[in-house]
């Protein structure tokens, strides 16, 4: 029995289940962090797929991006700094992170309009769409 007795008659302690309880949750938070991610690359895919007018989900996409970040240090917290799992966790979701900003980049500068159009030569429009009304 690997169970450690503490100065207390019958009292069992878990400390050695801490640190693997501790890096099964940084591992689901790591997981949250990635699937908001991943969602981040949902809500624009149309926008950048076909040209035309869009609503305009680059905000709430930012939003998402620094949310997934937070919720990225929050799991390297939890599996402690000095982790190699947590680090490499981290920069697998840094790295998804510059390639969704850099796929979205292009349609930032229109970060008040309500409706984005995508040009055939990949550029963006920006358009209100009470500008539109006759």
């Amino acid at each position: 029995m690997n169970e450690e007795r503490s100065g207390k008659r019958g009292e069992v302690t878990l400390d050695p289940y801490v640190p693997a309880a501790r890096g099964c949750t940084a591992a689901l938070v790591f997981a949250f962090a990635l699937l908001v991610v991943l969602f981040s690359f949902g809500g624009t895919i149309e926008m950048e797929s076909f040209p035309g007018l869009r609503e305009n989900m680059g905000p709430v996409i930012v939003y998402m991006l620094v949310f997934a970040a937070l919720v990225g240090v929050g799991g390297l917290a939890l599996s402690g700094w000095r982790s190699y799992g947590g680090w490499a966790a981290v920069t697998c979701i840094g790295a998804l992170m510059a390639l969704r900003m850099w796929t979205l980049a292009p349609a930032l500068h229109c970060w008040s309009y309500d409706t984005v159009g995508r040009n055939d030569d990949g550029s963006y429009t920006c358009v209100n769409r009470g500008d539109m009304l006759p």
